[in-house]
């Protein structure tokens, strides 16, 4: 999934969040919050309980007036991944390799970057890798997400995703299709954003499916519910499509940023690299 030439640019770049969750584990993270590592902030005037350590007798030789200085605090970032294991995405291979792809480069830029990395395959086989932290995991998160498989089930990501959800996290990365009823869609993303985190939303499509090239006569079966339904795509058919797709995108996109959701939406006919290293970092998700 990952070769040497794109590892070594993820090694440039960190994954990127507004306001972390409050954390108790020691992260390389400088937050707005003054704690105990060895960057310097400012200084203000003792009060009575401060640390009698952190007063700067230099300050106090020069002006008689004792001083406390303050140092930036270090948190780790807390990063879930949710990788849609339905149907729908694995029985493309091009768009089920695609995710997976994305979905180990983001656990290699939380793990490389000492911050903590839950991977939970939602409706998948393998049980949740949850909160690995460090370099040494790299080889095991890549080995897990490899082995990721769907469950023989005829079941939708969102109807299930509520099941999932980890509290704990900073930041909920969604990678799926979204190839499901908007109001159910909606109803999961709401839920997720409920726990008060960053919400990452990445679509992933088919380029057939984002933009059909076959034509002729067809029995279509979901592969999540059976449903079977007869077409003819034509070139009437194909625009028809191309509309609604678009229009689904629109609503999509509207209410994410109503929400404050970030969401990118790709297909397999892009290179990783140009989403990762062009539309990720345009959208301040890694940099």
């Amino acid at each position: 999934m990952l070769n040497a030439t794109l590892t070594k640019q993820l090694q440039a770049y960190t994954l990127q969040v507004g306001n972390l969750k409050r954390s108790w584990h020691k992260g390389t993270r400088k937050s707005t919050r003054f704690g105990a590592s060895h960057d310097f902030s400012d200084y203000r005037m003792y009060e009575q309980g401060d640390d009698l350590r952190q007063i700067d007798w230099n300050i106090y030789a020069r002006t008689q007036k004792h001083y406390i200085k303050r140092y930036l605090d270090e948190q780790e970032l807390t990063a879930a991944i949710y990788l849609d294991c339905t149907k729908s995405m694995t029985i493309s291979n091009e768009k089920w390799k695609l995710a997976k792809t994305l979905t180990a480069a983001f656990g290699y830029l939380t793990l490389s970057n000492d911050d903590r990395v839950s991977i939970i395959g939602v409706h998948g086989q393998e049980p949740p890798y949850l909160y690995r932290k460090g370099k040494a995991h790299l080889y095991r998160m890549m080995q897990y997400v490899g082995d990721l498989s769907s469950k023989d089930l005829n079941l939708l990501f969102s109807e299930a995703i509520g099941e999932y959800l980890q509290r704990k996290s900073s930041v909920s990365i969604v990678i799926t299709d979204l190839m499901e009823p908007l109001d159910t869609v909606i109803h999961s993303l709401k839920l997720i954003q409920a726990n008060k985190q960053n919400v990452y939303l990445l679509q992933v499509l088919d380029e057939d499916e984002f933009s059909p090239s076959f034509e002729g006569d067809f029995m279509l079966v979901d592969s999540e519910t059976n449903q079977e339904v007869n077409v003819t795509v034509s070139d009437y058919a194909r625009k028809s499509y191309l509309e609604k797709m678009k229009r689904r995108i629109e609503i999509l996109e509207n209410f994410c940023f109503e929400r404050g959701i970030s969401y990118i939406s790709c297909h397999t006919g892009e290179k990783v690299e140009d989403i990762l290293f062009n539309r990720m970092t345009t959208k301040g998700w890694i940099r």
